[in-house]
């Protein structure tokens, strides 16, 4: 019994083979790369637009920090004016107070004044 084996036959050089699959390896890592650059471009652009947006919240926050510190000052002169007012009201019902005496002591005055001219004429 003959056994034949079956070989492939390689045209020219067994190291040229061997640099053409390894020219497809590196082809592959070729592809590899340039897939990776571009999830890292498509990873950076999110990042700026996220970075975008982060500067644009600390604008709006800075704006709305600026509203509220305005709010803040309108709000104490209000309630100072409020003061002031409760101070002038209070002031007020006060005089008032002293008028309704002063003519209560001039009416008092008064019949004091009479009961004195009676006196004196009898």
């Amino acid at each position: 019994m003959e056994k034949t084996v079956k070989t492939r036959a390689f045209s020219g050089d067994p190291k040229r083979a061997a640099s053409q699959s390894n020219l497809t390896e590196d082809q592959e890592k070729a592809l590899e790369l340039v897939k990776k650059n571009a999830q890292l471009e498509e990873v950076k652009s999110q990042l700026l637009g996220h970075l975008k947006t982060i500067e644009q919240l600390r604008e709006s926050l800075k704006q709305e920090q600026a509203k509220t510190a305005a709010m803040a000052n309108k709000i104490a002169g209000l309630e100072a004016k409020v003061k002031e007012s409760v101070g002038l009201e209070a002031k007020a019902k006060e005089f008032a107070q002293l008028e309704a005496k002063v003519k209560e002591l001039t009416e008092v005055l008064g019949k004091i004044s009479g009961i004195a001219a009676a006196g004196k004429a009898g």
